[in-house]
């Protein structure tokens, strides 16, 4: 017959026994959990973090690629607009030149416009071709290389632009003012520049514009607005 000590002395060894269970399966969470959370084996580290690199707006329509190219404020001190102000639309679907075989083939929307210098002695003309993907854009690129060329004009060396460019100088075709040119592609995106001057074309002008237009188009694809600006 049990005494009410005996009793007494179960229950403290039945506590201690659950206590005991308690704290041993609370440090097999807590050792799973750090598995998972914390160190070189946490899941986050296991998987590089993306949270910091916008996904690209892999096509432009005529307000994003508009609102890529250069305004007034983005453009060296001084410079005003030119004959050819900001224009351009969208490529409608149904566009004849967007069949196969097409001259716009997997264009979106299209663009130009032209800036004067301060002295009104040189100018830079901007046109802009937004394509439904790369693929497209690296075929317009191709097209743009050769039709946005004269037989008299010789390609000179410049740093590369985007994804991939190519320079030339010659004389503008209308005025006939030496002028140095760029084609160059930005995802999908080709751009066709050309700066015209009474004397001499400068080639490091136009870089400089280039690579501004360049930023501000990697900012509309990242669905940022463009501010980026010229040096």
């Amino acid at each position: 017959m049990s005494t009410e000590g005996d009793l007494i002395h179960r229950k403290r060894l039945a506590r201690g026994r659950w206590l005991s269970v308690a704290a041993a399966v609370t440090l097999l969470v807590a050792g799973c959990g750090g598995a998972d959370t914390g160190g070189t084996g946490s899941s986050e580290n296991k998987s590089p973090s993306t949270s910091s690199a916008p996904p690209l707006v892999t096509a432009l329509d005529y307000s994003r690629l508009q609102g890529a190219l250069p305004d007034l404020q983005s453009m060296p001190t001084g410079w005003k607009v030119g004959a050819t102000r900001l224009q351009g639309g969208d490529t409608g679907e149904d566009a004849p030149c967007r069949k196969p075989q097409g001259a716009c083939v997997g264009q979106k929307s299209h663009t130009r416009v032209q800036y004067d210098n301060p002295e009104s002695t040189g100018s830079v003309h901007i046109e802009a071709v937004a394509y439904e993907d790369t693929g497209t854009a690296q075929t317009g690129y191709e097209r743009r290389k050769i039709s946005y060329a004269d037989a008299r004009d010789r390609e000179i060396s410049m740093p590369k632009v985007g994804d991939e460019s190519i320079a030339r100088t010659g004389l503008h075709r209308s005025s006939g003012h030496p002028l140095v040119a760029m084609v160059m592609r930005v995802d999908t995106v080709v751009v066709a520049m050309a700066y015209a001057h009474e004397g001499q074309a400068n080639s490091e002008a136009l870089l400089s514009l280039a690579r501004m237009q360049a930023a501000r188009l990697r900012q509309a694809q990242r669905g940022q607005t463009p501010t980026a600006s010229a040096d």
